[in-house]
């Protein structure tokens, strides 16, 4: 087993996934920074848009290997079953960013329980929902795209995308 071509098939892997949601976020956060700008709260973009394409991007390409994450790719259309995995991933997501905020807690207050309560007292039903909308928008996207694309053939979407019009492949006219 070669490791070098494994190493670079997972760093594009990665790196193309983390890439996408890099840019969602830095949309979604941009627009934070713009409505905040009027009340004077400045809030920082970048670091948080790729500190949580990574996450974001590891949760999916975990999930993308499990049974959860490919139950409806084969029996189900392209539009149910990245409903489907939309909905499973923002789970995961909320209770990735919830263990977070409690292991933060836990650290402040030293106690399993006294951190259950911090982080329940101090919850911003806005922003969570807020947060979920855009993360849901993001994934469910994220998973049209793959979606067709496998559906095309690996790499067919992708160079559709990407390629000049005169380069592009067409669909058989039939």
């Amino acid at each position: 087993m070669n490791l070098a071509p494994m190493l670079k098939h997972e760093i594009k892997e990665i790196g193309l996934v983390s890439l996408y949601f890099f840019f969602c976020f830095s949309v979604f956060l941009t627009l934070k920074k713009l409505l905040l700008a009027d009340y004077q709260i400045e809030v920082s973009v970048l670091s948080t848009a790729a500190i949580s394409a990574l996450i974001a991007a590891k949760i999916v390409i975990i999930l993308d290997k499990t049974h959860a994450g490919r139950r409806f790719d084969a029996g189900y259309s392209l539009g149910l079953a990245a409903l489907y995995k939309t909905l499973i991933y923002i789970l995961v997501t909320f209770i990735v960013l919830y263990l977070e905020k409690l292991f933060h807690a836990y650290r402040e207050t030293g106690t399993l329980t006294q951190a259950i309560s911090y982080v329940w007292e101090h919850k911003d039903r806005n922003l969570i929902f807020a947060k979920v909308l855009c993360v849901g928008l993001a994934f469910f996207a994220y998973h049209l795209y793959a979606g067709l694309d496998r559906r095309l053939g690996e790499g067919t979407l992708r160079r559709l995308v990407t390629a000049s019009p005169g380069d592009a492949p067409t669909p058989d006219k039939g």
